[in-house]
């Protein structure tokens, strides 16, 4: 009878070794892919006060270039440059960023890849129904001020807002909703000060999701 109760009280060949049995290892598993996605599901608080600044300055030398136009014909090559150069700057950034964030963390590269494949697609498609809009005889204000301005924001809003319903992300929800307000906001306000309203809409965007963040931050580690 000893014997029987010395083999029962004897500890699993995996907790003797430290190995882990499968149901351990799974679970493992799915807790360090949740660890993974819930520190990377939000960038630094810095990248976005980046953003901020780098689309204000943009949009505001997009703004500026066309203020005073009769009859209007769009932004000039300088603030385009400024524009765009300062998105891919930031986007160069975030992706430095991403990546040391996420060396050593597996992950679905072949998904990866396909999500960039499709931005190129919707660029791309951007492109081609901007050129359609002027060939179709547009006047310049929608095809160089209000579309530009506007369309990015309703775009971006539709998919986060799909993103937030699909994961039941409140902040998700919210951002896609502001960003769809924004884009409407603008294409109201015609094209000269739709890019004035696209700057200071989106930074404060940015802006009020870094502090959130900075706030919620300093909640855990006070708590």
């Amino acid at each position: 009878m000893k014997t029987h109760e010395h083999d029962a009280e004897q500890p699993s060949p995996s907790s003797e070794t430290g190995d882990l049995g499968p149901r351990e290892a799974a679970a493992l598993l799915r807790e360090s892919e949740f660890r993974a996605r819930q520190s990377l599901a939000i960038w630094p608080p810095y990248l976005l006060f980046i953003g901020a600044a780098i689309f204000f300055v943009g949009f505001g030398a997009m703004w500026w270039s066309v203020r005073g136009q009769h009859p209007y014909v769009g932004p000039s090559g300088g603030a385009l440059a400024v524009l765009y150069g300062g998105i891919v700057l930031w986007i160069v950034v975030v992706t430095a960023v991403v990546r040391r964030a996420t060396s050593g963390v597996a992950g679905p590269t072949t998904r990866t890849r396909a999500y960039r494949f499709w931005y190129v697609v919707v660029i791309i498609a951007y492109s081609l129904f901007q050129g359609a809009l002027y060939h179709s005889g547009a006047s310049a204000s929608i095809v160089y001020g209000i579309f530009p301005a506007s369309a990015p924001w309703l775009f971006a809003g539709t998919v986060v807002l799909t993103l937030g319903v699909v994961r039941e992300e409140g902040r998700t929800l919210a951002l896609g909703v502001m960003l769809i307000v924004l884009g409407v906001a603008a294409g109201f306000t015609g094209p000269v000060v739709a890019w004035l309203v696209s700057g200071i809409g989106i930074g404060v965007i940015l802006c009020g999701g870094a502090t959130l963040q900075l706030l919620q931050r300093r909640m855990k580690v006070s708590s």
